[in-house]
Parts: C-alpha cells; sequence; structure tokens
C-alpha cells in the first residue's frame, strides 16, 4: 500500500508543525482556559472580545517562527465538552468550525504579507478521554461501554478488558461512534471541511481505541463518498509517558509494548469483513524528547516487518513535549537524534512541539530542519 496524500499536499519532505497552543494563549496573552471542559477551544468563544483575537495571534506567531503546519483548537472539542459549557449542538457546530476559520485567517494573514502559499492546516482532536472528566488523554481510563470502568479516585482504576472480549468490542465500537461523529460534524460545513488539509488523531494511549480510529475513519470515508463529499489524509499518534505505554496487557497488569500499539496503526486489519483505513501518518506526541529515539526505532521495526522495503512507508509525525525552558537543547535533541532519520523508508516527517514547546522552540528547531 502506498501513501501518496500527504506527499501530495507538502511541498517538502520534512514540515515544521506548531507547538503547544494552549500554553501560550495562557502565558502569553492571559487566558484562563486550562480547568475548562473546552480549553483550548474555549479561546474562539465570542463572550470576550479578546479571545478570538488571542487565538489568531498564537497561530500568527507559530507561522512566524517558522510552522508552515497549524493545528486547530479543536483537541477538546466534542458536544460532551460543549454541553458541559452550557452549548448546545447548533452553537457547538458554530464554534467548531470557527476554530478552523481563525486557523484559516491566520494563514491567509500570514501568506499575504509572506507571500508564501504552503501552509496546511490539521484538524486536532484528542482521543475520547480528553473529552471526559477528569481529563483521560494520558491514562485511558475510561467509562462504560468506552472502557471497564470510570476514574476514581481511590486508586483502584483500570485501562484493560482482560479477557472480556464482548466488553472490548463493545468498547471499540463505541469509540469508533464517538470519532466518527465528531469528524463528521467538521463536513457538515462545506468551508468548515474545504478548509481542513489533514486529521490529525493525537495523544492515544489505548490500542482498541486506535482500532476504533481506524474503524472509524471507515466509517467517515463511506459516508462522504455517499455525500459525494472528499476524504482527507489523516494521522495518528500516541502518548508514551515515562517512554512506555499507559495502558496494561491486563487489568492492573504490566504496560503492553510499544511495538503494539505501532502495529495497531500501521498493520492489515479486517473489520466487519473489510479492510480497516490506514493512516496516512503515524507517530509519537507529547512525550518527552528523550525517548523519541528508542521509541521511533520500535515505530521503525514494526513498519519494516508491515511494509518492507520496497512499499512506501506512512509519514512519521513527531511532536514531543518542550522540556526546561531550554529551546536550543530541545531543538539540537530533536535534529541530531530524529530529523536525520527520516529518510530510512519514511515517506516523509512532520516535525514541531506539544506541551511547553513555545513559538521560541519552534523558531530554534526551524534553523535546524
Amino acid at each position: 500500500m502506498s501513501y501518496p496524500q500527504l506527499s501530495e499536499i507538502y511541498d517538502d519532505h520534512v514540515n515544521l508543525a506548531d507547538g503547544g497552543l494552549g500554553l501560550v494563549l495562557e502565558d502569553k496573552f492571559g487566558l484562563q482556559i486550562a480547568h475548562t471542559p473546552l480549553w483550548s477551544t474555549r479561546a474562539v468563544l465570542d463572550n470576550k472580545a479578546q479571545e478570538p483575537q488571542a487565538l489568531l495571534q498564537a497561530h500568527l506567531a507559530f507561522l512566524r517562527a517558522g510552522a508552515r503546519t497549524l493545528l486547530t483548537s479543536t483537541y477538546q472539542a466534542s458536544f460532551s465538552t460543549f454541553e458541559r459549557e452550557g452549548y448546545d449542538r447548533k452553537r457547538a457546530l458554530e464554534l467548531m468550525s470557527s476554530a478552523v476559520a481563525i486557523a484559516d485567517k491566520a494563514r491567509s494573514q500570514y501568506s499575504y504579507e509572506n507571500t508564501t502559499e504552503n501552509i496546511r492546516i490539521v484538524l486536532s482532536l484528542g482521543p475520547f478521554g480528553s473529552t471526559v472528566s477528569p481529563m483521560q488523554d494520558y491514562g485511558g481510563i475510561y467509562p462504560p461501554p468506552y472502557g471497564p470502568r470510570a476514574y476514581t479516585d481511590n486508586g483502584e482504576n483500570i485501562t484493560s478488558f482482560g479477557d472480556d472480549t464482548i466488553g472490548k468490542e463493545k468498547s471499540i465500537q463505541a469509540l469508533a461512534e464517538f470519532h466518527a461523529e465528531r469528524v463528521l460534524a467538521y463536513a457538515e460545513n462545506d468551508q468548515t471541511w474545504d478548509t481542513i488539509d489533514v486529521i490529525g488523531f493525537e495523544t492515544l494511549t489505548l490500542v482498541r481505541e486506535v482500532t476504533a480510529i481506524r474503524r472509524a475513519v471507515t466509517i467517515v470515508e463511506d459516508t462522504l463518498r455517499e455525500r459525494k463529499k472528499r476524504t482527507k489524509p489523516w494521522w495518528i499518534t500516541a502518548v508514551f509517558p515515562d517512554g512506555r505505554c499507559p495502558e496494561t496487557s491486563v487489568p492492573k497488569g504490566d504496560s503492553i509494548p510499544v511495538e503494539e500499539v505501532a502495529a495497531a496503526m500501521m498493520r492489515d486489519e479486517i473489520s466487519d469483513g473489510r479492510p480497516l483505513a490506514k493512516p496516512d501518518g503515524v507517530g509519537i506526541n507529547c512525550t518527552e524528547v528523550q525517548f523519541l529515539p528508542a521509541l521511533v526505532g520500535d515505530f521503525m521495526q514494526v513498519a519494516q516487518h508491515a511494509f518492507g522495503q520496497e512499499a512506501k512507508w506512512p509519514w512519521l509525525i513527531l511532536k514531543p513535549n518542550g522540556t526546561g525552558g531550554n529551546a536550543e537543547t530541545w531543538a539540537m535533541d530533536m535534529a541530531r537524534n530524529v530529523v536525520n532519520m527520516w529518510g530510512i523508508g519514511w515517506s516523509g516527517m512532520i516535525v514541531g512541539g506539544c506541551c511547553k514547546a513555545t513559538p521560541e522552540f519552534i523558531e530554534a528547531l526551524h534553523t535546524r530542519v
């Protein structure tokens, strides 16, 4: 299987993405968003006149630092998170479209000022865990039917169904329906859908949610074909705190191998008698930069087994956290240990940052890639 779509929309084999949008909105623009259900999506609300302008300027700051891929402020946006903020479905759809429109406005403004046309907009979508309270995008502890048990503060939290195959399948289907509904919400508005270049599913912790997203994309592609709308290239990235997967193999068991997560992204898989959609890009986000070399090595082993040396590999997506405020050291680590590996099989690379990676981090990386 080849992966032409990202190669068609990107001019270079290595493209620079933006960094941690939420931190910039808080630290540079003073928005109080971190403890709200919508997080960075809250910046699109029009009840405070300065908030949409702050989001625009945050996007522009990353573009001026050298980023050519902008991720939208939609990581936590879902109908359930908007409902917790007091907004109905109609208003939620308006705000979701507004987040995409503001990124597009930043693209247009920067392109006009700098005569550049190669900026891409990625619809950022977090895992189901980014939409629950307390957030579980790092923990993967989901309530039924999405998981075996909701989070409790007594410490008895589990991520695995163990031998319960029926519960696991119900979980995969529920998660697939959640992600499909969320993607299709953006396709309801033609202008919004046309603005989006790529869909990015980020910060996955669970193998079954990786499978669920692939099933969701299959549903989305079927639905869009029926509506005579074009599909989008997409990528999926997982988080590995301390260099390990948060999911356990059995309730309260050992962490599952990194290779199992990577294989869930790239291997051929059948669901309901049909092949599951394969992502155009795979990778890692929201993980400390020092863990990337070993993690990328694990991903490469899986890719070599899945695709061999002849077929095109997917793109590699790397968006680690910023560390300690030292942008230069972070950028050197990225360039030395990771970016120089892109030519080994991968069709291309998109590199950027996640939490704590400010425009200064992206600017430092821009000088090296």
